[in-house]
């Protein structure tokens, strides 16, 4: 819409700029024949005269050569004449030519990219709370986008199979064995075994009685009850004492069991071909399964979900921490000077790489582009932009010829009679 009116405005202007030039010279020509008509009434209306007489042939000639640029003058297809429509290609591969040895050089860019102090403009930008505001707001209209218009039948299987593909191409008992790497590192597993403990001390004391009637059921009908009773306070205590004992006590015989069972486990992870394989099985088995397959489908919609909950609630946890990530990324790029060297740094070599790269493609866009062009079309849009100013040529004509006109007359007349 906003190009729309500003086009049209431009051809308005042009075409007032048209009609003065056009209008002068017409007025040179009234003048010319006025003072033709009377100059042997009026001697001095000579000088008028030659004003006039030189003013036409000026604005005549400024208006052919103007013309030529853009068509051929008065439809007569003259040689060298609508030079724009016919050179069109040439003008294109030209002025991509002179982008690229000007504009798209290392010795152009890097001192202006030195200049620009990115990571300031970055820093000052990002710090303002309005613009963070903006820039999560902008955020958030890209994610609802995203989320609401796209075609989520054909993102739930894009997941689905991309993740399936991931999943598949990553090997389960070494990634296994590194996250039980990482837990006994500093023997942090010991907690785990800590936590299991509590867990086993917990359901002996829920689940006692089941004991008990274990106990009853079990042994013999002539038994006596007091044996039972005994049987059951024996076994009882030795287990809470067992789970006791290996509780408080780091070096216990059962903790060091399993530390050397865990390290033997993460190294047959690490190194057996069966114990791989096996894995192997036991995870494409596991990805085979509907559930697993559906759940995998599901996953797009409930990140979908989630985040379109989060971007439409004004006050989103979500939208908060995006807003306060970019003021303070920005305000620690003012502060930290070896983040802001940093940045400039990447955004110099990154916009050196792409001018040594792709320079040659950058300007074979514009020669491209205006090849596309039609021949016509390209030379109204040439004059729309230029033709306004053009036409100050024919209007300077008509008056700078009049006066060289003069001047001859003047010479001619009283210099060298």
């Amino acid at each position: 819409m906003l190009e729309t009116f500003d086009s049209e405005l431009k051809a308005k202007r042009l075409r007032n700029m048209k009609r003065m030039a056009t209008g002068l010279l017409l007025l040179m020509a009234v003048i010319y024949v006025v003072s033709h008509h009377y100059r042997e009434a009026l001697p001095w209306i000579n000088y008028v005269r030659a004003f006039a007489e030189a003013a036409m042939v000026g604005a005549m000639a400024d208006w052919f050569a103007v013309t030529a640029l853009f068509k051929h003058p008065m439809g007569i297809p003259i040689p060298h004449t609508a030079i724009i429509p016919k050179r069109k290609n040439e003008i294109g591969e030209t002025l991509a030519k002179f982008v690229s040895e000007n504009f798209l050089t290392a010795n152009v860019l890097e001192p202006k990219l030195k200049r620009m102090q990115v990571s300031q403009r970055i820093g000052n930008w990002l710090s303002v709370e309005d613009n963070a505001k903006r820039l999560t707001h902008d955020a958030k209209g890209f994610m609802q986008w995203l989320f609401s218009e796209s075609d989520t039948q054909n993102l739930k299987q894009f997941s689905r199979e991309h993740l399936q593909h991931g999943l598949r191409e990553v090997q389960i008992t070494p990634l296994i064995a590194k996250v039980l790497e990482l837990l006994t590192i500093n023997n942090r597993h010991q907690s785990f075994v800590d936590l299991l403990l509590r867990a086993i001390w917990k359901q002996l004391q829920i689940n006692k009685h089941k004991l008990r009637d274990k106990i009853d059921k079990e042994s013999p009908w002539w038994l006596p009850s007091f044996v039972d009773e005994e049987i059951y306070n024996k076994i009882s205590l030795q287990l809470e004492q067992a789970v006791l004992q290996i509780g408080s006590d780091e070096n216990h015989e059962a903790r060091n069991n399993f530390n050397k069972a865990l390290l033997e486990l993460i190294e047959k992870l690490k190194t057996d071909p069966a114990m791989r394989a096996k894995g192997e099985e036991i995870k494409n088995e596991l990805l085979k399964h509907p559930s697993v397959h559906a759940y995998l489908g599901e996953i797009w919609s409930s990140v979908s979900d989630y985040f379109l909950k989060e971007v439409n609630n004004e006050n989103s946890t979500l939208r908060d921490r995006l807003q306060n990530t970019v003021q303070s990324f920005g305000q620690a790029m003012l502060d930290n000077d070896e983040l802001k060297g940093q940045v400039d740094s990447w955004v110099q070599k990154a916009g050196l790489y792409l001018v040594s790269q792709y320079s040659e493609d950058m300007s074979l866009v514009i020669s491209d582009t205006v090849k596309s062009w039609d021949p016509e079309l390209t030379s109204e849009r040439i004059e729309l932009q230029v033709g306004r100013d053009l036409q100050f040529i024919r209007i300077n004509g008509t008056l700078v010829g009049g006066f060289v006109g003069l001047i001859i007359y003047v010479v001619s007349t009283h210099l060298l009679n």
